[in-house]
């Protein structure tokens, strides 16, 4: 699931995920548009940006932690420090973040 408002940047993202082999939901652009993609389907793992048209992604981001989905928040506008305390076994991938990471946190959280 690719949760990002900033169309360039999630086409982008989008391209690395399908590098890597892996399927993408989304992208969605808002948080409504998150939750009722979760409502409909868990995906198998996730990659938000916080900061979304219509506010933080954290509702969305609360569901998919307790339904045990991988997180990976690739975000330039929010405190890493925060996140991990808020999310212990979500990722942080701050942006600009290079295509292999991106790739490697995506397939290690798949591997876990």
């Amino acid at each position: 699931m690719l949760v990002e408002d900033e169309l360039l940047v999630a086409f982008d993202v989008q391209d690395i995920i399908e590098a890597a082999g892996f399927a993408v939901d989304g992208p969605y652009v808002s948080v409504a548009e998150a939750l009722r993609a979760v409502d409909r389907q868990l995906p198998a793992c996730a990659v938000l940006d916080v900061q979304l048209q219509d506010g933080e992604v954290y509702p969305a981001a609360d569901l998919l932690q307790e339904a045990g989905i991988p997180l990976v928040f690739h975000s330039g506008h929010a405190d890493a420090h925060i996140l991990r305390t808020r999310y212990p076994s979500a990722a942080v991938c701050g942006k600009p973040c290079s295509p292999s990471k991106l790739k490697a946190t995506i397939a290690d959280l798949l591997e876990e």
